[in-house]
C-alpha cells in the first residue's frame, strides 16, 4: 500500500514514533533558542552519509527490551528514505519473518540484531543488520538506530496522549501480559484517544491481525505523534527538553551523532509531508508490496518464513518507494491490452504492475485484425513528461510511441499510458 499522507506540517518535530525523541530533540535545539545563537553555531550541521541518490537511509528497529518476553528480537523493522536536496521523506517496513542472509547465518529478520548483539555488542550489532538489509534491498543503509518501544510509552505520556482513528475492532486475547502469560487487549473502531501505554499495545497487538497491519498501525502512530507534539509549545521549556534528551539516552542504541541528530531535524523542518509515502513488503499479491511468498516449512526447519518471489522485482519495488518516489507519486494512468493472443498475458503483466506500485486502470484485449508481434507503451499524455515512462520502458524492456493520431483518448479519458502487449 502507498499512502500520501496530507499533512501541513510548519516545523520539523518527528518522523517516526520510535525515533521521535531524536527530532523532537534536534528541532527544540533549533527551533527554540533555549541553548542560544552561540551554542546553535557550534553544532555544526556537517554533512550526513548519503547513498549515490543523496538520500540519507536510516534502519530503525523496534524492540521489546531486556525485561521483555522476546527481549531483543525486532517487533517492527522500518527504512526511513530522507531527500535532503528536495525535501522529501520515504518509508517502508519490512515483516519480521523475511529471510534474510547474514553475518550471524541465514534467519528470519527480527532475529538478526538480537544474535548479532550477543555475539558482538550493541554497535557491531547494528553494523550487522544494517548490512543484511543493504544486501537484500539493494538500498545502502547509512545509519541505524534501535529503539526500546517503552519510547512509545513515555513519550506519548509526556504529550498527553495521542488521538487515533482506528479502522477495525482489535479484539486480542493473547497480548503478552509482562509475565509470560496473556492477556485480552480490545479497542474499538472509532477516533479513540490513547496514553502511552494503550498506544504502546495498540502498536504492538499482532495475533488476531497481521504483521502487516501492524506496520501500518505504527506508521498511524507516526503522524499522531508530529501532530500532538507539533500543536505543543512545551520544546520551549529547558526541563522538558531535558527530559527528553534522557529518554533519547535511555532507550535509543544508534550510530547517529548528535551532528546528525540535528541535521536531520533541520531537514525535517523544510519536508513537504503531504507527499511522504510509506509502503509494506507484504505477501498479498492483491495489494501493492506483495511479492513475498511462504515455502515449504520443511526447508526451513519448521519455521514460518517469507522470501521474495523474485528478487529483482522486489529490488526493484524498495528502490522505487525509497529512491524514487516521485514516480509513484505521479499516479500515472495505465492501461493494459492483450495483443498476443495468449490467453491471460494482459491480467498477469497487470498484476505485476500493481505489486509494483503502478496505477492500472484497465485491463482488456487490444482491438486489431492481427496479433501484435512486440510489446509497446503508447503515450496519451506526452505534455505531462511522465518519469513513470522512462521506468516503464525499462521495466518491460519496451519503446515508447506516441498515441496513433488517428486514435486519441477522448477528451474525458484520464489515460496517461496503453501498453499493448505483443507475442514477443
Amino acid at each position: 500500500m502507498v499512502r500520501m499522507f496530507g499533512l501541513k506540517m510548519s516545523i520539523g518535530i518527528t518522523l517516526v514514533a520510535s525515533f521521535s525523541i531524536i527530532f523532537i530533540l534536534g528541532s527544540a535545539i533549533i527551533g527554540s533558542g533555549i541553548l542560544g545563537k552561540a551554542t546553535r553555531e557550534i553544532f555544526s550541521f556537517g554533512p550526513l552519509a548519503h547513498d549515490a541518490n543523496g538520500h540519507t537511509n536510516i534502519l530503525l528497529l523496534g524492540v521489546g527490551g531486556e525485561k521483555e518476553e522476546g527481549g531483543y528480537l525486532s517487533d517492527s523493522i522500518m527504512i526511513l528514505s530522507i531527500n535532503p536536496n528536495n525535501p522529501s521523506v520515504s518509508f517502508l517496513s519490512l515483516p519480521r519473518d523475511l529471510f534474510l542472509n547474514s553475518r550471524v547465518g541465514n534467519r528470519k529478520i527480527n532475529e538478526i540484531y538480537a544474535v548479532a548483539k550477543k555475539k558482538y555488542g550493541e554497535r557491531r550489532g547494528i553494523e550487522v543488520i544494517k548490512d543484511a538489509v543493504a544486501d537484500f534491498t539493494g538500498v545502502e543503509i547509512d545509519y541505524g538506530a534501535v529503539i526500546d518501544f517503552h519510547v512509545f510509552r513515555e513519550v506519548i505520556d509526556a504529550l498527553g496522549g495521542v488521538d487515533i482513528f482506528v479502522s477495525h475492532d482489535i479484539d486480542d486475547p493473547f497480548f503478552p501480559n509482562g509475565n509470560y502469560g496473556y492477556k485480552t487487549f480490545v479497542v474499538r473502531t472509532g477516533l479513540q484517544h490513547f496514553d502511552g501505554e494503550t498506544a504502546l499495545e495498540y502498536a504492538r497487538s499482532r495475533k488476531t491481525s497481521s504483521d502487516y497491519d501492524r506496520a501500518r498501525r505504527q506508521q498511524d502512530l507516526i503522524l499522531a505523534m508530529k501532530e500532538k507534539a507539533e500543536a505543543l509549545s512545551f520544546l520551549t521549556d529547558f526541563g522538558k527538553l531535558t527530559d527528553f534528551f534522557q529518554m533519547y539516552r535511555k532507550y535509543v542504541n544508534t550510530d547517529l551523532g548528535l551532528t546528525q541528530v540535528i541535521a536531520l531535524a533541520k531537514i525535517a523542518m523544510a519536508i513537504d509531508y503531504s507527499n511522504a509515502i510509506s509502503a509494506v513488503l507484504n505477501d498479498d499479491p492483491m495489494e501493492m508490496g506483495g511479492l513475498l511468498y511462504t515455502p515449504a516449512k520443511e526447508f526451513y526447519g519448521g519455521q514460518f518464513v517469507l522470501l521474495p518471489e523474485d528478487v529483482k522485482d522486489t529490488q526493484f519495488f524498495m528502490e522505487l518507494v525509497l529512491i524514487h518516489p516521485d514516480v509513484l507519486l505521479e499516479g500515472a494512468q495505465i492501461s493494459v491490452l492483450n495483443g498476443s493472443g495468449i490467453e491471460g498475458k494482459a491480467s498477469s503483466v497487470a498484476s505485476r504492475l500493481r505489486r509494483l506500485g503502478f496505477h492500472v486502470i484497465e485491463v482488456g484485449n487490444y482491438n486489431s485484425d492481427t496479433p501484435a508481434v512486440e510489446t509497446f507503451i503508447r503515450d496519451f499524455s506526452p505534455q505531462k513528461d511522465l518519469e513513470t515512462k522512462d521506468v516503464l520502458e525499462e521495466l518491460l524492456d519496451v519503446r515508447i510511441v506516441p498515441a496513433a493520431e488517428e486514435s486519441p483518448a477522448s477528451p474525458e479519458s484520464i489515460l496517461d499510458l496503453q501498453v499493448i502487449l505483443g507475442t514477443g
